[in-house]
């Protein structure tokens, strides 16, 4: 039997502007370049390149890329229903929406307060990165370089497909890698790839992959700012599962460290569906809406 569901349910306008307060922090943390982080991950391949683990020759690096390459989604579009939890400090919220990804395109991200009424939506394209808050009126659409913490570790937009699309990357390239552009080396059940030296954009950012050795799927992609101290970005993978005949994971965890600041988001995926005829994403605010900067945008989430 069905039932009205929604004509019961009282929403006090407080717990909303929580709900979108604590959205606009998961669009920055996922803005201010993908995904989540292990420390101690992440401290593993800064050791690595100093440890006495050997190199593995060239055709190992080469047979160990190609086959990350090959296990990668191809598909053209996914959509996905997803649950998000963030950390911001010592506070945190929970809130659901969607996820939706056109490749070369955009990616989309919609939250929900409740499960009930959009709150706020983030939308990458190569071009711009757009963020609206739908309780508020407001909005920043502002272009990547312009946004001064991606341009100094080179990040954009294929920087952000590549990790929502768990694939391998370099800065600043739209292909993907080859066995010429990185180097491996074996840590027990983990293949640590990192670019080779002719390879790397720029001698302040380390870019590394660890990819599972058996299974050719990459577990954690991260950037370490090398002369800020404090600064790194990653992102996790977990729960792969198969998507359109291909390994697709389930679980992106997203962090950043910015000095003494951290914060994470953990997004779940819900039930994720190839769709490769996805019509245009693209979110044109009404005249109702009022454009901010995103100094605006960072001020309001300090207050």
């Amino acid at each position: 039997m069905k039932s009205n569901r929604y004509s019961s349910v009282k929403v006090e306008r407080s717990t909303f502007k929580r709900l979108a307060k604590y959205s606009w922090l998961i669009a920055v943390v996922a803005l201010m370049v993908s995904c989540g982080t292990k420390r101690k991950a992440l401290q593993a391949g800064a050791d690595a390149s100093s440890s006495a683990t050997a190199e593995t020759d060239k055709g190992h690096r080469q047979k160990v890329v190609s086959l990350v390459n090959d296990n990668r989604q191809t598909a053209k579009g996914i959509r996905s229903k997803m649950s998000v939890r963030l950390a911001a400090g010592t506070k945190g919220a929970s809130a659901s929406g969607t996820l939706k990804m056109k490749r070369d395109e955009i990616i989309q991200l919609s939250l929900t307060a409740l499960g009930l009424f959009e709150v706020g939506r983030m939308e990458l394209t190569p071009e711009y990165l757009f963020v609206q808050d739908r309780m508020n009126k407001q909005y920043v659409q502002v272009k990547w370089a312009d946004i001064d913490a991606l341009k100094r570790v080179g990040a954009d937009f294929y920087t952000f497909q590549s990790l929502f699309w768990n694939e391998l990357f370099l800065l600043g390239q739209k292909e993907l890698p080859t066995d010429k552009d990185l180097r491996a080396t074996e840590q027990g059940r983990q293949t640590l790839l990192m670019p080779a030296d002719a390879h790397v954009a720029t001698e302040e950012v380390a870019l590394q992959f660890l990819v599972n050795t058996s299974k050719h799927l990459t577990e954690q992609a991260a950037l370490k700012a090398t002369k800020q101290t404090g600064f790194s970005v990653s992102c996790d993978y977990a729960e792969f599962e198969k998507l359109d005949k291909k390994n697709f994971p389930h679980q992106l965890t997203m962090a950043i460290n910015a000095g003494t600041k951290r914060y994470t988001a953990d997004f779940v995926l819900s039930n994720p569906q190839v769709d490769n005829d996805m019509k245009n994403l693209v979110t044109k605010p009404s005249s109702g809406y009022r454009q901010v900067s995103f100094d605006d945008i960072i001020k309001q989430l300090i207050k």
